[in-house]
């Protein structure tokens, strides 16, 4: 079975003044349809460059990333950019929620750049699964912390990506939120199918991960 997201030999250098740094070095990483991987390590271990880079947002160095056996990381930026748009979901630590949009209009904008037609039976489900159908209405504001990463897991999936990534979800949550968002998570991977990593430096939440991974000084290494 071809893995949903591949890297090979994938590498990240950069250079400060005269000094080259290794921020990733050459990694090999395969992340299957329905398997929720977590990865860990301190901040500057080179997580965050690790899913840039995966999310075609910087180019590797050296190596390939490939979605379904495609090449990704070797396309010029309008098709990185297109390839994110359809196939791709993103969380971040801050939610990244349009701040003057209910929720329920959240959706909207994925639809207005993908030039698709609105599929509010398909946002209605994930709202439902997520126990936020009621807070639609309500600004991101209005939420608290978990409500508002349960609403970005939902935007996050709502175009039916294959892969998604998740920098730092659960940062800002205690560890009951946090915990609970890190579930959701994972049974929405196992649930529709979806391959997922999700970066951290939190090991509350490793007890929900299919498989958890080590960053440390730009190495990655199974835990």
């Amino acid at each position: 079975m071809t893995a949903v997201l591949a890297l090979s030999g994938v590498s990240r250098d950069f250079v400060q003044g005269d000094e080259v740094v290794h921020a990733l070095t050459s990694t090999d990483l395969t992340v299957d349809a329905g398997e929720f991987v977590g990865v860990i390590g301190p901040s500057g271990s080179g997580k965050s460059t690790l899913l840039t880079i995966m999310g075609g947002l910087r180019r590797p160095t050296r190596g390939t990333v490939t979605i379904e056996g495609e090449p990704f990381s070797e396309l010029p930026e309008r098709q990185r950019s297109r390839v994110r748009l359809r196939r791709m979901g993103f969380i971040l630590q801050a939610a990244s929620l349009v701040p003057f949009l209910a929720i329920a209009d959240q959706f909207a904008l994925h639809d207005h750049a993908a030039r698709a037609a609105a599929r509010t039976a398909a946002r209605d489900d994930l709202l439902d699964e997520l126990g936020i159908r009621s807070l639609a209405g309500k600004y991101p504001s209005d939420l608290s912390g978990g409500e508002r990463q349960r609403a970005a897991i939902a935007v996050a999936l709502y175009h039916d990506p294959q892969v998604v990534l998740a920098d730092e979800p659960t940062a800002a949550l205690d560890t009951h939120r946090a915990l609970d968002v890190a579930r959701i998570l994972a049974e929405q991977t196992h649930g529709r199918g979806k391959a997922t990593v999700m970066v951290t430096h939190d090991e509350r939440l490793l007890g929900v991960c299919d498989r958890v991974l080590s960053m440390e000084d730009g190495t990655l290494t199974q835990r």
